[in-house]
């Protein structure tokens, strides 16, 4: 789910950072089986899965040379759905009904759907689906702010919970592991990372010290590491040094930033439209805003999607010949992910 408010999620891992010296002592164990205070006590809005007649039979057009797959909340219904692309076939993988808010992870099918409103101690209830086995369950648990991870495989989840205690979870395990502190991010090799102030800790080491509290944290597919620091500012770090420093534009603060692959760019919204930022290293990105209230990238970085609620648009990079394409479906959430 993207556009949770990052102040306020980074002033939760502040605090909560704190707890990552005893992380040695702390990761190595296990949380007992949910209690029903970790379990999720709201209504579900989420009905259990029935394919609809018409499954599999919608083709939308094609989006040349782009890969992977694109899986969305539907617009009213908030349903589940995934195309493949190029070819523009629905997959048979719904989930009927959702709150909209969508976590999807970078491979496999797992996704993590909103079950409703956010509770009185601002937890977001969700439940775990691996959409090509809808009936089988997997957990409904309650995630401080919304804020759901997967880790780069799509093996794993992690979340701070009510008590701003971080689990990470085996997907279909029935335990999660309680983790020192709230994480912030899966490593590229899958390890925790948690933000203590202006620190980036992974097993216990410091990796990096930013220039402010870290309040976001996205890992490149090329080893670059994405920091959003209070909520105002973007830094872009590999090997060990900072590389890029941008600073937010002051009408788009507030909301969480979705990364490019490299964290050359990122897209944030503004309103109705989602703004392309260049941090300051993409060949294939110049500033531009599109109409749009989510949006994705493609896995090679060369392609924008960008849902509102009549239609889904893709959008080339820079330098790209091909020419956009749009789907005519209303997406509240979107995500991209790779084959």
């Amino acid at each position: 789910m993207k556009g949770r408010d990052a102040l306020i999620l980074g002033a939760v891992l502040l605090v909560a950072g704190f707890a990552v010296a005893d992380a040695l002592r702390g990761e190595g164990s296990s949380a007992p089986r949910r209690t029903e205070a970790e379990r999720t006590t709201t209504r579900s809005v989420v009905s259990e899965p029935e394919p609809p007649a018409n499954l599999g039979e919608t083709v939308f057009p094609e989006v040349l040379g782009a890969g992977g797959s694109v899986v969305f909340t539907q617009t009213g219904s908030c349903a589940v759905r995934e195309v493949d692309l190029p070819s523009g076939t629905e997959l048979p993988n719904v989930v009927r009904r959702s709150s909209c808010d969508l976590w999807a992870a970078p491979v496999t099918y797992r996704i993590a759907v909103g079950l409703g409103e956010a509770q009185r101690d601002d937890t977001v209830p969700f439940r775990l689906f691996d959409l090509i086995r809808p009936g089988q369950n997997l957990g409904s648990y309650q995630a401080l702010f919304g804020f759901v991870t997967f880790s780069p495989d799509g093996q794993r989840v992690a979340w701070c919970g009510r008590s701003r205690t971080g689990f990470d979870l085996e997907v279909g395990e029935n335990r999660a592991r309680r983790l020192p502190a709230c994480p912030i991010a899966y490593t590229s090799d899958s390890r925790i990372a948690f933000a203590d102030g202006d620190r980036l800790v992974v097993g216990g080491r410091t990796i990096l010290r930013a220039s402010g509290g870290i309040t976001f944290v996205h890992y490149g597919q090329d080893g670059s590491i994405g920091l959003v620091i209070e909520g105002r500012r973007i830094e872009r770090w590999q090997n060990g040094r900072r590389r890029q420093s941008f600073e937010v534009p002051e009408r788009l603060r507030g909301r969480t930033p979705v990364f490019s692959p490299d964290n050359c760019a990122v897209l944030a919204r503004a309103g109705d439209n989602m703004r392309v930022l260049n941090v300051g290293c993409s060949p294939f990105v110049r500033p531009t805003t599109l109409s749009g209230t989510s949006g994705a990238w493609s896995p090679d970085g060369r392609w924008i999607v960008v849902a509102g609620p009549r239609e889904i648009t893709f959008v080339p990079s820079v330098g790209t010949e091909a020419s956009p394409v749009t789907w005519p479906a209303g997406a509240a959430d979107i995500f991209w992910r790779r084959s």
